[in-house]
């Protein structure tokens, strides 16, 4: 079984639209809600458009301003009450101790609690720009979810493969994801054995070949395909990370060749409360 889930929902409506259209037009099963994103009604109007694909809640802590009150939050937010705009910024904060779990805590209920209070029933949590394999920020998650009865989490990570080697920034990147995703595995409780998650090498640049590798290095059981389509592509990349090239990836999420292969294979498309 496998879920195609598109990260990002709510980050703008030309992503929005473009997760939809990857849905109707292609592969994607399921897709991941900003919790703090900025317009939740529109959000909530575009969902109800699609009721057959899956939702769950993209928790973060990169990138806008919390749910909850900023002066809660010190070891979280910046001197203006935001988020800082970088994952690697959260991670140094958690690497020289500066970062509160409780605060997480606090914040991931948040984010959920807004999205059910409008009528978004998630079933399943996962966190942009996969700060979750970081111990803290996972264990969190995991309190978050236990709390609301969700049983869907992204825990695990794919097994590293000499294709990582063609990217070596990434390979590294994706590496490091690898070991912090092991070690949280290691201090969450029941809901840590989620799908076999694939694409965090490919973020932001899932082409056809790419998906088709990824395909042929599935075994047997559950697994996730993250993906980040869009109607147009990222101009506005932090120095040192690579632009998402969301309307490259949603070509390949609506191509017929994708399709095919996925028929071929006898892959069921599902969504993460059909692996529950």
């Amino acid at each position: 079984m496998l879920v195609v889930n598109a990260d990002d929902f709510g980050c703008s409506p030309g992503v929005s639209r473009g997760i939809l259209r990857a849905h109707r037009e292609g592969v994607v099963t399921s897709t991941s809600v900003l919790g703090n994103c900025d317009d939740l009604r529109g959000v909530c109007a575009l969902l109800g458009e699609a009721p057959d694909l899956g939702v769950g809640v993209h928790l973060t802590l990169v990138g806008g301003r919390p749910v909850s009150a900023s002066a809660s939050l010190p070891s979280l937010t910046n001197p203006d009450g935001g988020f800082p705009t970088r994952a690697q910024d959260v991670f140094k904060s958690w690497m020289i101790g500066n970062v509160d779990i409780h605060e997480i805590e606090r914040e991931f209920d948040a984010q959920v609690s807004r999205l059910r209070d409008a009528g978004v029933r998630p079933d399943h949590v996962d966190t942009h720009r996969h700060l979750g394999f970081v111990p803290a920020v996972g264990r969190a998650m995991e309190t978050v979810a236990r709390k609301h009865g969700i049983a869907g989490i992204r825990s695990a990570v794919e097994r590293p493969t000499l294709a990582w080697l063609t990217d070596p920034t990434r390979g590294l990147e994706a590496g490091l994801l690898t070991g912090l995703a092991w070690l949280t595995r290691r201090q969450m409780g029941a809901l840590r054995h989620g799908p076999q998650s694939w694409g965090f090498v490919e973020v932001g640049r899932l082409d056809e070949v790419r998906i088709l590798e990824i395909l042929g290095r599935m075994g047997p059981g559950a697994h996730e395909l993250i993906c980040h389509p869009g109607e147009e592509d990222d101009t506005g990349a932090e120095p040192g990370e690579a632009p998402h090239l969301r309307a490259h990836e949603l070509v390949a999420l609506t191509s017929h060749k994708v399709r095919r292969a996925f028929e071929r294979r006898g892959v069921k498309l599902v969504r993460w409360k059909d692996l529950f």
